[in-house]
């Protein structure tokens, strides 16, 4: 369990990193880019349960914060949120194929986006036409790289998921 943590934890940082840094803007398609450590989050709540994609969403929102010019939690809670509701239905109710993945990335993302509006709102920074703009696209963009993501995880994850009955 201890090699799952440690795996995570190197993950999530590079993710971080390709997503903080500014050298990896080549990977923009109009202005937007995807959101990895979400992505992350919700393989981890999916694949794991939701004590893990809570854990995640908690983590990589607090560093996903520490990168941005925004508000502490702003990042965190909505990855959390959606870590524990996609924890709560995981592999066990949606089964791995591609399109139960690209739809429940897809749903995810826009979740994540309306609870970030929200909250940007309440600190007076939230602009509608984020959803165009920002949220639609950056759902997009994380439901098509997602199957490859998931495919990938599920490679670097593939003995615990053994343990776990999955594969």
């Amino acid at each position: 369990m201890i090699y799952t943590y440690l795996i995570t934890a190197a993950v999530v940082l590079v993710s971080m990193l390709i997503q903080g840094h500014s050298s990896f803007d080549v990977i923009r398609i109009a202005g937007v880019k995807p959101d990895l450590l979400f992505v992350i989050t919700v393989y981890m709540g999916y694949s794991f349960g939701s004590f893990h994609g809570e854990i995640t969403g908690f983590a990589s929102g607090l560093l996903h914060d520490s990168i941005s010019n925004s508000p502490l939690g702003l990042m965190t809670l909505p990855k959390l949120a959606i870590g524990f509701v996609v924890g709560m239905f995981g592999r066990s109710v949606l089964k791995g194929n591609m399109a139960a993945i690209l739809v429940l990335i897809f749903a995810a993302s826009i979740a994540k986006g309306i609870i970030t509006l929200f909250l940007c709102y309440i600190f007076h920074q939230g602009m509608i036409s984020s959803v165009i703009h920002v949220i639609l696209p950056e759902a997009f963009y994380n439901a098509i790289l997602s199957p490859m993501l998931f495919f990938i995880f599920d490679k670097i994850y593939q003995g615990e998921l053994q343990r776990e009955g999955y594969l």
